[in-house]
Parts: C-alpha cells; structure tokens; sequence
C-alpha cells in the first residue's frame, strides 16, 4: 500500500490496472485507484510500469466527467465546426432526441464522479496534482453488481443476467458500449465485416469502408463486460442483458452518441482526432449516467498521425513471437471447456511477454504526462515535452 492512511481500508477488486476501495468516508462511495501498470491484448499486468500512468488517468478522467457535466459545452455542441464532416441528416436526428435537448443540453451529462480525493478524503485541484507524491483517487458513486451465472448447455456456456425491474440503489449496465468514428489500422471491426459484409447494415453505414476511413456517422457495438471474455452482443441481446427498459435502452444508445459527439468535438479542439473508445454506464431509479472512467485507456487517439493511447505500445507488441503464441492459445482455449487461454500461452507453448525495449520505454515514460498537459492546458507535470516533442521522440 502506498499511504498509512490506507492501512485499515478494504479492497474491493484489485486488477491489472486499477485497484477499488470501499471509501472509508462515505459507505454509499467507492475510490477508484490507477496504478502505474499496464494491459495488452487482455494479458493482464504487464512485465514494467509506466511512469505517471496512474495519476495521468485519474486527473483526465476528473477532467472529461467534469467537462461534460457542463451543460454549457453541449449547448454549444450542434455549432461545433468539428462534427460538421458528419452527415447533417444524422446530426439533426440527435439534436432533436429528448435526451439531447431535455437532459443534455440542460443539465449536462450525468456520472457516478464525485470528487478527485486524496488518501485523507480531501479534495484535490488540478492545480495541485504536480506537487502529489502519494496515491490519488477518483471519488465515485458505489454500484451493486449482478454478475452472471453461467451454465454449459448443449456443449457451450450460456450466461443467465438477474433481472431486476424495479432499480432504487445504482447497478452497473453488464455492458461495454464501444463506438467508432472510423476503422483504423488494427480495427477489430474490420475482421468482422470481411467475415460478414452485411454487418454493415446493423451499423447503419451506406457502405463497407476501406482501412483509414472515418464514417458518415458514429456507429455502436454492444460487448458483454462481466463474462470471462468479451462477446459481440447484437442490439435485441445488449437490450435483454441490459435489463433496461426499451426506453431506457432507447435513452442508453443516444446517450452514448451524444457522449461519443462531445468527446470528438472536445479532442478535435485540441488537435487531437478520436477514432474509437468505450463507455460503461450505471442504471439508477431515476434514469442512466456514465461510469467508470474515460481516458487514453478507452480511447483511441491520434496525433498527427502518431498513436497517443495505448496503440501506441500494443504496436510494439504485435506480430510478436508472444502475440502469435497467444493467439494459438487463444484457439486452443475454445476446444477446451472452462480451459484459461493464458495459462495455456505460459505452461504449453512457453511464451510470455517481454519488458519494453528501454529507448522505447524512457521515451513512453513521457506519453501520459505530455498528453494530460495538452488536454488540460496547463503544466501538471514538470519537466515533460510538448506533444510535438513528444512525437518528434517516437522513434520513426
């Protein structure tokens, strides 16, 4: 543990990346904790650490559920000179939606953010974030969890969602809800729609785009998020795993349109093109908010054509000798029922992955810290290069 503050806390979920806390203040609130690790191809923690990584992602993610709490950043939103590449049709669509004009545009948007908290429950500034040698934490609304219980029914796992109808306390939406601005290099969705070209119908695009384009309009896909891995839902299967109603669902969807729009707008302000991310959300009693986090962990980004997110060291990794040896694991793993791909990759076919070559890991030891500068517009952290040095670095 990093503080003696937090000697008598109780752990709740300790990952690869993130570690959460029951609050020691506040029994209906929860403390998100980012570590300095990593995670590549769902690998888990990585061999090496990134320098800054965890209090990079903990200050941006306060940033973005702050930023678009602001009502007045949405109200802005339909003039934003950045979406007008964006069919006009499409767009008018949204603006009109209830949830964009009764909620949205009101209200701002909705999230289980609380506070950007130290380890004695202080607030902390942004201004104050350079000066932090200890651990810091996002503060935010505790969520039950409803994990599936899964079944081996004729020869494949079937996974059963408790419904509940009536939601008073917060319960996490069992869904990631990913969406995509275009397919860049390395698009997951690109093996899906050469495996099914009508899949681009579900989509609602006019026609299969070619690797490097962006999209008439965001598009969404809906993945299981509490399964052992993450499936591919349809829209009738996201809406039944849900457990929302079809108008919270309805609501669900353009709500992350919306989100996807101002995250697009607020990165292109900045230079920065968002190509694809993912949201989570919390069901309430009194309608949908946005949970988790969001960040260059979640996002895809893109600076002068450089990758600014984790891209950037998964290009590292791939075509590896570990890549290969995990993608046969992977195989291996669905003719064996119940069979953990990773342990096949490490005790069958001897592979695991290899620390960052260090010229390159000096070099991404800046990444987080240069990109919360740029984004924030302010020197959170000392002694860091400018994005364009940053990408001046990168090794060509």
């Amino acid at each position: 543990m990093s503080s003696p503050n937090m000697q008598n806390w109780q752990l709740l979920y300790d990952g690869s990346v993130k570690r959460v806390w029951q609050s020691p203040y506040k029994a209906d609130q929860i403390l998100f904790e980012y570590t300095d690790d990593y995670s590549v191809f769902d690998w888990g923690k990585m061999p090496d650490t990134i320098a800054h990584k965890g209090t990079s992602l903990a200050a941006l993610g306060a940033y973005f559920f702050e930023e678009l709490a602001r009502a007045e950043r949405w109200a802005m939103l339909p003039t934003s000179p950045h979406l007008e590449r964006f069919d006009k049709g499409w767009l008018k669509r949204r603006w009109a939606h209830p949830c964009f004009v009764n909620e949205l545009a009101l209200h701002g948007a909705r999230s289980h953010y609380q506070d950007l908290v130290a380890p004695n429950g202080q607030r902390i500034e942004f201004s104050q974030l350079g000066g932090c040698t200890g651990p810091i934490f996002l503060e935010v609304l505790k969520a039950e969890v409803d994990r599936p219980v899964v079944h081996h029914l004729i020869g494949q796992p079937v996974y059963f969602y408790p419904q509940r109808k009536n939601v008073v306390a917060p319960r996490l939406i069992p869904l990631e809800v990913v969406f995509r601005f275009g397919m860049p290099a390395g698009s997951s969705l690109k093996a899906r729609l050469d495996a099914d070209p009508g899949y681009i119908q579900m989509l609602e695009l006019s026609g299969i785009p070619s690797e490097g384009q962006m999209f008439e309009h965001p598009v969404v896909e809906f993945f299981t998020k509490l399964e052992s891995k993450d499936r591919l839902l349809t829209a009738q299967e996201a809406a039944l795993t849900s457990g929302l109603s079809a108008e919270q669902f309805e609501r669900l969807i353009e709500f992350a349109f919306d989100l996807s729009l101002a995250l697009y707008a607020l990165f292109a302000e900045r230079g920065i093109e968002l190509w694809d991310g993912k949201f989570e959300f919390v069901a309430t009693g009194s309608g949908v908010m946005l949970a988790d986090s969001i960040g260059p962990d979640e996002l895809r980004l893109v600076y002068k054509d450089c990758h600014l997110s984790k891209e950037l060291i998964r290009q590292v990794y791939r075509g590896s000798s570990w890549e290969n040896a995990l993608k046969e694991a992977q195989q291996l793993a669905k003719g064996r029922a119940g069979a953990s791909w990773k342990e096949i990759c490490i005790s069958e076919l001897n592979a695991r992955p290899e620390p960052l070559p260090l010229a390159f890991k000096a070099i991404v030891d800046k990444l987080y810290g240069a990109l919360t500068n740029h984004i924030m517009g302010q020197e959170i952290f000392k002694d860091h290069p400018s994005l364009d040095g940053f990408i001046q670095a990168l090794p060509r």
